[in-house]
């Protein structure tokens, strides 16, 4: 019994490096599996302390899923993406933001909202 402690307790220090790297190893490569497990639309993070995966939505896409079970879809299929129902949802070509433009035959009202209304607008 004592020739295997003395064995366990002189491989002690090679255990704990070894340890030390796979655990290192594992967390740097989460994400760059499969994106971690999120989808395509979605950016992968991971909490080092807990290796906890975190997906969120690229800009350009809303989560209609969960917290936990993240589901990026794009945001124009959504409620038209926020713009007004006299607008077009777009997305911006370099940052893939929604841009809402209005539709011919309609006047922005200058709200940051998308407010785009039918006509024209007489000011006094």
């Amino acid at each position: 019994m004592v020739l295997h402690g003395r064995l366990v307790y002189a491989c002690l220090p090679l255990l704990v490096i070894l340890l030390q790297a796979f655990q290192g190893s594992f967390a740097k490569g989460s994400c760059s599996k499969n994106n971690g497990g999120c989808g395509k639309n979605a950016l992968c993070s991971e909490n080092r302390k807990t290796s906890a995966i975190k997906c969120t939505c690229k800009t350009g896409y809303t989560n209609t899923g969960s917290a936990v079970h993240v589901v990026c879809k794009d945001s124009c299929t959504i409620k038209n993406g926020g713009c007004g129902p006299h607008a077009v949802c777009s997305h911006h070509a370099k940052t893939n933001a929604v841009q809402c433009t209005k539709k011919a035959g309609h006047t922005n009202m200058g709200s940051a909202s998308g407010d785009i209304r039918k006509g024209t607008v007489s000011v006094s």
